[in-house]
C-alpha cells in the first residue's frame, strides 16, 4: 500500500466520504457527552476510567465506521474512507478537549488508527464481482 495514496481522494465516492465524516462527528459527540455525564455523576475520582472509556470508544467507533464506509464503497480504497472519515472524530476531539493537552492528542491518534484499521479490514480479498 502506498501511504501517499491514502490522502488522495480522486476516484472515491464523495458521498461516502461525507457520510463517514458526519458519522464520526456524531459518534465522537455522543461519546464525549456520555463521558462528561459519567464524570458529573461519578466525580473526579474516576477520571482515569473516563479516559480509558473514551480511548476505547474513539478507537472502536471510527473502526466500525471506516469498515462500513469501505465496505459500502467496494472500490478497494477502504483506508482512504477510514482515515479521512476519522478526521471528523479528530475535529470534535480537538474542539472539545484541546485545553486538556495530552489526552486530546492521544484520543486523536486512537481515532485515526481506528479509522485506518477499519478501512483496511474492508478491502476486498476474494474473487471480484462480475
Amino acid at each position: 500500500m502506498n501511504w501517499k495514496s491514502i490522502f488522495n481522494v480522486r476516484g472515491t465516492n464523495y458521498w461516502i466520504l461525507a457520510m463517514g465524516i458526519a458519522a464520526n462527528l456524531l459518534w465522537s459527540f455522543f461519546a464525549l457527552v456520555i463521558a462528561f455525564m459519567f464524570l458529573l455523576e461519578a466525580g473526579e475520582g474516576n477520571i482515569g476510567l473516563a479516559y480509558v472509556g473514551l480511548l476505547i470508544g474513539e478507537f472502536v467507533g471510527p473502526l466500525l465506521i471506516g469498515w462500513f464506509s469501505g465496505w459500502l464503497a467496494f472500490d478497494d480504497r477502504g483506508a482512504t474512507y477510514g482515515v479521512i472519515g476519522a478526521f471528523g472524530s479528530v475535529l470534535m476531539i480537538l474542539l472539545t478537549l484541546l485545553a486538556s493537552g495530552w489526552i486530546a492528542i492521544l484520543l486523536s491518534i486512537a481515532a485515526l488508527a481506528g479509522g485506518f484499521n477499519g478501512g483496511t479490514l474492508s478491502r476486498y480479498r476474494g474473487r471480484r464481482k462480475p
